[in-house]
């Protein structure tokens, strides 16, 4: 697996995460440190170009979705980007998809990770049945 990390924006705190190869149980150990080493620091707005993506397995899933908590609770955001065919099935069947926005492009990435969060819906009070 190769990873590649690049800074688009330094105020705003946009990194661009690259993964090229296999998100797998045997190659998953330089994602997990790249992740820790992220979670690390100041809240991150990061995009994850998984375009270079061969295959996924539960494993690589797992640490995706930890990294995202993980960023998440320190207030920042995460996208997927270029989710190429080899990876999108994966992406749906596991409820990925649920998990992480996903953008074609770095532009439209950038877009979504600007824009505010979305609020939890608000639940309603159950009515009190009439009789």
């Amino acid at each position: 697996m190769e990873l590649n990390i690049k800074v688009i924006d330094s105020p705003e705190n946009i990194l661009l995460l690259s993964i090229n190869g296999r998100i797998r149980s045997g190659d998953i150990k330089p994602l997990e440190n790249e992740f820790r080493r992220i979670c690390k620091g100041p809240p991150v707005k990061l995009i994850l170009n998984v375009q270079g993506v061969e295959a996924i397995d539960s494993s690589g899933i797992g640490e995706l979705i930890k990294a995202r908590t993980e960023i998440l609770a320190k207030g920042g955001r995460v996208v997927l980007m270029g989710v190429n065919s080899r990876v999108e099935m994966i992406v749906k069947i596991s409820g990925l998809d649920n998990y992480f926005p996903i953008a074609v492009t770095e532009s439209e990435a950038i877009q979504v990770l600007n824009q505010p969060p979305a609020e939890p819906p608000v639940e309603q009070p159950a009515e009190p049945p009439t009789e």
